[in-house]
């Protein structure tokens, strides 16, 4: 077995120790990049577009993300699971848009308290798994994790032009680079649904060598 080999296992590994509830080595071009992906961070305008570092237009280009990909071999999908709690299938389900569920404050208090802890979970898993591959020897590994950074309870990008308080922990979500996450899942054996029914799976990425 390869050496490489030896520590993709280590780090999938790792990642489900830390909490991970699946996780799959796979190869980069099998990373899918997409700019429709980008262009859903603006058509519906989300929340946090040009109000997070972490954020598109803050981060680089999906044209720049594709060709640092082009330079990667390898990569390693962490997902976490988490249910969909029934006050907020409710609220799916009686909501006659998408916009009329950001709306409502109910939906909105439920979907932070639900979600915003399981996206932290999985950026430290994220971290700490580039972290280990780095002192595996691999220099250039770079983790992306799922949706909005959530690290501070507001981002410096929306009352100044301040630098990131925390510029080490601090990761774009692979949405923000323009990888098409439910292909690159399917790719890796790790398919999920969308629209999800019953539970959501958020994703993160480690790109290795």
């Amino acid at each position: 077995m390869s050496q490489l080999k030896t520590d993709l296992q280590v780090l999938c590994k790792l990642a489900k120790e830390f909490g991970a509830t699946n996780v799959a080595s796979l190869d980069a071009r099998d990373v899918v990049v997409d700019e429709r992906v980008r262009l859903k961070c603006s058509v519906p305008v989300c929340d946090d577009y040009g109000l997070n570092l972490m954020c598109p237009p803050n981060v680089m280009s999906v044209h720049g993300f594709r060709e640092m990909l082009a330079k990667y071999n390898h990569a390693i999908l962490i997902q976490i699971k988490s249910p969909i709690p029934p006050e907020m299938m409710e609220e799916l389900q009686k909501a006659e848009d998408v916009a009329a569920l950001y709306k409502s404050a109910k939906f909105l208090d439920s979907y932070r308290k639900t979600f915003d802890p399981v996206k932290l979970k999985l950026h430290r898993i994220v971290h700490k798994v580039e972290a280990q591959a780095f002192a595996l020897g691999y220099r250039f590994a770079t983790g992306f994790t799922a949706g909005s950074c959530k690290l501070c309870k507001e981002c410096v990008a929306i009352s100044s032009h301040e630098p990131c308080r925390q510029p080490f922990r601090a990761r774009p979500s692979m949405e923000a680079v323009g990888i098409d996450v439910f292909k690159t899942a399917e790719n890796a054996g790790l398919p999920f649904e969308i629209p999800p029914k019953d539970k959501t799976v958020w994703n993160g990425i480690v790109l290795v060598a």
